[in-house]
């Protein structure tokens, strides 16, 4: 009479090291190397000096006279901070009140039962398959309509 443990070998296979490296370290190795490596070559090429960042020999990969110029142009020298700030405004307003409007009225959808309010769920549902690119069209006339184009509270909106 056999076992029926013998059947199930499961991840037995990994138990020798060349096996184990072959086939889980090596392969994830490399994947951490692809994702990672876009990230290393932006540190290194915002820290090498301009003669360095565009000579054709040398080292490509490492840093020899590491400078902070590049940092210094952007933030002190052009509107980046401006723009982050405007960035920064429009993302946390537009979150913030969609949340609100999201969390009322999914409240009101599920809570509250009146005549029709099953489809409306079932319209709400429907509009998240239209392409936002339709949106924009009709949206952007009444932008120009109320005069609040190329303002904060457009993009907000």
């Amino acid at each position: 009479m056999s076992n029926p443990n013998d059947d199930i070998v499961g991840m037995d296979y990994l138990q020798s090291v060349p096996r184990r490296w072959v086939t889980m370290y090596i392969p994830i190795g490399i994947f951490v190397f692809v994702l990672l490596f876009p990230f290393y070559w932006m540190v290194v090429t915002s820290l090498k000096p301009d003669a360095e960042l565009l000579a054709r020999e040398g080292k490509p990969f490492w840093i020899i006279q590491p400078t902070l110029a590049h940092f210094e142009k952007l933030l002190l020298r052009t509107e980046y901070p401006a723009w982050l700030w405007n960035t920064v405004v429009v993302s946390v307003v537009s979150t913030a009140l969609s949340l609100v409007a999201s969390v009322l009225a999914a409240y009101a959808i599920e809570r509250l039962r009146f005549r029709g309010s099953r489809y409306v769920g079932m319209s709400i549902f429907l509009a998240y398959l239209v392409p936002p690119s339709i949106l924009f069209i009709p949206l952007a006339a009444i932008i120009y309509k109320f005069q609040l184009f190329d303002t904060r509270l457009a993009l907000i909106l």
